[in-house]
């Protein structure tokens, strides 16, 4: 609610466009119950047709403007609503793209679809429908006054049940942050699971891990199916309440009304449209009451978010340099990651001018593909300093240093859509003609077409209709794309078929031609007799630059 309130204080003559067409269809709205008393009183009475064909026309006319103001007031809410969505997609969508990559890794895929699900939480808590129950709620008042001059008694018999009805719902919601919290926890933990067995699925198999997944699967499955049967005793102990106080409220009017029309201080009329005052007034009230859980719910979907929010972002507004010549340093570089006490690569110092070659290499884990994410600005070392042209990485605009570099990563990554897709989201402007140059230039002028797509073939982390070699080659292919000073290359040969590789070698011979400084991390024996400078990230703590000549 405190949100709801916050967008709106934002948003001021929206806010009072909806308050008044909510006064002006709750005023509407008395005509039926006065509609009713006068029919009872005057009709009946006296049986003059006019007079009822005058009231009925009169209170047609007003339930159909009730009915356009409500409308109209539901379009403003879905304008305020659709504020609030686009704003959270907004703030989720552009954390997911500059969280930095250090801290994005080690979390779990199902916490991310916790943020996700957060998010339609709070899309579903402050609907337009919701939004209009909200207004209506203060507007009860006016039935209230309404049924005052009818009855006092009556009225202060309806406030009373009122008070009475938000009291006991408002204690049976005591506890349920807990219980969305438990529900939410336990939920993730599924998710978790789930997503394990469908990633993992063939050292599932072969370790016969199965059993113990479905234990510990159904143990969660228990524990949720516990927690969701409390909420539903708890919305149908609500609910059931909600409806027996509204039947108490309708005998307690009557009876007190029939009373008061035997002692002819009430006539029927008015003991009909005090009842039906009486229920219109309670509705708001009830409509508010019945939204308390999904405002709990979206409160914790909100501390979801925050806790979201708090993750650390890449710095990809700063110093851009009018021209990059590829002089690159590392200083002392030491790198180890958040959930990690031990470094990783430590004490890292080299130097690097325009048309070096520099070859990396070292055995499993030694940091490697940690290093190549350092020169891209994915990640930050823990200590020391990167260079770039004498600047340190850390002051330089991400966007701009990113497109000073070609990168081409060891386990390459696709988006779910087609070739040509994935070489569009690189560079907008990319033709066909120059994708297939790009592919021919790694070997792959057949396979495109060859392929019943060509470039509209689908491809993504799953395509497990393309070999590790054609997708690498394909990553290569979207690497080159930049004009990069700066040239990474993790793994390149390895995975790809002889003629992949030649076609590799001969991009390398391409790309020292110009003068470009490159990194590559490899092992291959014919790369390593073109470098002119070699780092063993083996020999750990003392990582050092090497110039020896490769026989």
């Amino acid at each position: 609610m405190l949100r709801l309130l916050t967008n709106l204080a934002s948003n001021p003559s929206l806010a009072f466009e909806l308050g008044y067409m909510s006064l002006a269809a709750n005023l509407l709205a008395l005509v039926p119950p006065i509609f009713v008393m006068v029919v009872l009183n005057k009709y009946i009475s006296y049986g003059v047709d006019a007079t009822l064909i005058t009231l009925t026309s009169g209170a047609t006319i007003s339930i159909i403007c009730e009915y356009f103001f409500r409308r109209a007031r539901y379009r403003s809410a879905r304008v305020l609503s659709v504020g609030v969505d686009s704003e959270v997609d907004e703030r989720v969508i552009k954390k997911l793209t500059e969280v930095k990559l250090g801290y994005l890794n080690q979390i779990h895929s199902s916490v991310f679809r916790s943020v996700l699900g957060s998010v339609d939480q709070i899309r579903q808590t402050y609907s337009p429908t919701n939004i209009c129950a909200a207004y209506d709620a203060p507007f009860a008042i006016i039935f209230l006054i309404a049924l005052y001059f009818i009855s006092p008694l009556i009225c202060y018999l309806t406030i009373l049940i009122i008070i009475i009805l938000g009291t006991v719902v408002l204690t049976q919601l005591l506890g349920l942050r807990a219980l969305v919290k438990n529900i939410n926890a336990t939920n993730i933990l599924k998710s978790q699971i789930s997503s394990e067995v469908i990633k993992f699925a063939e050292t599932v198999r072969v370790f016969d891990q199965g059993g113990y997944l479905s234990k510990k699967w159904l143990l969660s499955c228990k524990k949720i199916e516990a927690l969701q049967s409390n909420n539903l005793d708890r919305q149908n102990r609500t609910q059931t309440l909600i409806r027996s106080i509204s039947g108490i409220l309708t005998v307690i009017v009557i009876s007190v009304g029939a009373v008061l029309v035997v002692k002819e201080q009430l006539d029927v009329g008015a003991m009909i449209g005090a009842n039906i005052l009486a229920a219109r007034a309670l509705g708001p009230i009830i409509q508010i009451l019945q939204q308390v859980e999904g405002w709990v719910a979206a409160e914790q979907a909100h501390k979801t978010l925050v806790d979201f929010d708090r993750l650390p972002v890449e710095k990809l507004v700063g110093t851009e340099l009018t021209r990059y010549s590829g002089d690159l340093v590392f200083r002392d570089v030491a790198f180890n990651y958040p959930s990690s006490d031990i470094s990783l690569i430590e004490n890292l110092t080299f130097s690097l001018k325009p048309g070096n070659i520099l070859c990396v290499f070292g055995g499993n884990g030694s940091g490697k593909s940690t290093l190549a994410k350092m020169i891209a600005g994915l990640i930050e070392p823990k200590v020391g300093s990167i260079s770039i042209d004498g600047i340190n990485l850390k002051q330089l605009s991400m966007n701009w240093w990113r497109k000073q570099i070609m990168y081409f990563p060891q386990e390459p990554d696709f988006f779910n859509g087609s070739i040509r897709e994935n070489f569009l989201t690189y560079k907008a402007d990319v033709t066909d003609d120059e994708i297939r140059k790009l592919f021919k230039s790694v070997g792959l002028s057949e396979f495109i077409d060859k392929t019943v797509g060509g470039l509209d073939q689908i491809i993504n982390n799953s395509s497990v209709n393309l070999s590790l070699g054609i997708r690498r080659r394909i990553a290569l292919a979207r690497a080159l794309m930049s004009d990069g000073e700066v040239v990474i290359l993790d793994e390149p040969t390895v995975g790809i078929d002889a003629l992949g590789v030649s076609k590799v070698y001969e991009i390398m011979n391409e790309i020292s031609s110009k003068n470009k400084t490159m990194i590559v991390f490899s092992r291959d024996r014919e790369i390593l007799k073109g470098a002119q400078h070699f780092i063993d990230l083996g020999d750990a703590p003392n990582c050092i630059m090497r110039s020896i000549q490769v026989q």
